[in-house]
């Protein structure tokens, strides 16, 4: 199941293996890892893929968590899931909270229009329009 949506993620966020700055020009390090002051990362220094798996791990198992905590996945199909997923790992789970309608029509098994509740959002629109068309697409042919 996770697998899927590991690996659409690093599709998606890419793989450096030193810190860099994200399109929204947030520290970032590895596969979408957003720099905290907590991480034991230096500026400049390239990192072994191992660290970088490392870190994309524990994002993912947090992105996984969240997405359970969101919805029973055992409610809906693994694609749908996946996407929910990968949805957590790139917004974090307050902003995907905030997708109400989104929520709804997802626990109501409605992917058409949990598709279209996606498209409707700043975060198609603006922030990362590609990525969140291809997720809602995904969506949609669940």
């Amino acid at each position: 199941m996770s697998q899927q949506a590991r690996q659409s993620i690093i599709a998606h966020e890419g793989k450096i293996n030193k810190i860099y700055l994200d399109h929204l020009g947030n520290a970032t390090f590895g596969i979408g890892h957003l720099v905290l002051p907590t991480d034991d990362l230096e500026e400049g220094v390239e990192y072994s893929d191992e660290v970088v798996m490392e870190y994309f791990d524990k994002d993912f198992e947090i992105a996984l968590n969240d997405a359970q905590s969101i919805i029973d996945q055992s409610l809906i199909p693994e694609e749908a899931f996946n996407v929910l997923i990968e949805m957590c790992f790139q917004l974090g789970k307050p902003r995907v909270l905030k997708f109400k309608r989104f929520l709804y029509h997802l626990n109501k098994c409605e992917f058409l229009e949990a598709a279209d509740e996606m498209e409707d959002s700043k975060w198609c629109k603006v922030d990362t329009p590609k990525r969140a068309k291809e997720l809602a697409e995904r969506m949609r042919n669940v």
